[in-house]
């Protein structure tokens, strides 16, 4: 339902209740989202749900050699204490900021990304890597990457969003899991244990997940983001020992992604308002009462922008 794969789930609670290693956990959130994510994809285009298919390609281009990557050059040499505050501090960081954009009830949103050009093409690359990296490390963050840039940048609606990113971070996974298995060979015994336990269920929650998914309004969705990460971070402050130096890091995370997420937030609201503008005149309204941008401006895109009623909440 939400942009966040099993990953979100399993890491925090593998490594925060359970106290598994994070390279297990890892291992386990890449399973998971491996089957429960690919299920819900065959879903997702099954069911013909909207998806935004520049991100697909570009973002999931980015997120093969980050994940790669990441396993080789990146995880070996981050702490296992690190990676669960990186993990907690990066995603509340994003369901902050994505709340202080959804204070507007009525804010505009495009089905997918408005006026494609080689600059956004870059930006979903380079959000793919990044996430590739998160990936490659906790388990989880193309999709959150992803997600992070199609809503805050794009103003692109959670509605298309989310079912965007599942698909990209199911593909992720299943290149994450390969390198893991049969590139490194460092698959514990103790990772196929749980996974054994776990794929049963989220082969059939996850797809479940997505066709309940569409008929929710997106504030609903963004709700579910905001009680997930708040919960991880709480826990981990709670049961984790923290000395200065973590408690250090996780406040300058913390504050950096807070910054992070707002500026392209801003960003966001600005070419909006230029879209906006640019189209005045050569846009036009349809018969669902939508306006659709077209013509040149967009040169030759078309894409439809529409408001949420705050009262579908």
């Amino acid at each position: 339902m939400t942009s966040e794969g099993g990953g979100a789930v399993a890491f925090p609670v593998l490594t925060l209740a359970f106290n598994v290693s994070p390279s297990v956990a890892r291992d386990v959130a890449l399973m998971v989202q491996s089957c429960g994510m690919s299920a819900a994809t065959f879903v997702i285009f099954w069911m013909r749900v909207q998806v935004e298919m520049h991100s697909i390609v570009f973002c999931f281009g980015g997120g093969v050699l980050g994940v790669i990557l990441g396993l080789e050059f990146v995880d070996p040499y981050v702490s296992a204490k690190v990676k669960k505050m990186i993990f907690v501090c990066v995603w509340f960081a994003f369901a902050f900021a994505l709340f202080l954009l959804n204070r507007y009830h009525k804010r505009k949103t495009y089905r997918t990304i408005p006026d494609v050009k080689p600059w956004k093409i870059i930006v979903l690359l380079c959000c793919g890597f990044v996430g590739g990296v998160f990936t490659a490390v906790v388990g989880g963050g193309v999709d959150i990457c992803s997600f992070s840039v199609l809503t805050l940048l794009f103003r692109v609606s959670e509605k298309t969003a989310t079912p965007t990113s599942v698909v990209m971070m199911a593909w992720t996974s299943l290149v994450g899991l390969f390198w893991r298995r049969v590139i490194q060979e460092s698959v514990t015994l103790q990772a196929w244990n749980y996974i054994i336990v776990t794929a049963p269920v989220v082969m059939f929650m996850a797809p479940f997940g997505s066709i309940l998914g569409t008929h929710f309004h997106r504030q609903v969705l963004a709700a579910l983001i905001y009680i997930l990460d708040t919960i991880s971070l709480v826990t981990a402050f709670v049961i984790l020992p923290l000395g200065p130096d973590l408690i250090g890091m996780s406040v300058g995370i913390l504050i950096f992604g807070f910054a992070f997420f707002g500026a392209i937030a801003y960003l966001g609201q600005r070419m909006m308002n230029d879209i906006e503008r640019r189209n005045a005149d050569l846009g036009h309204v349809d018969e669902d009462g939508q306006k659709e941008i077209k013509g040149t401006a967009n040169g030759g895109f078309s894409n439809k922008a529409y408001q949420v009623e705050s009262s579908a909440l």
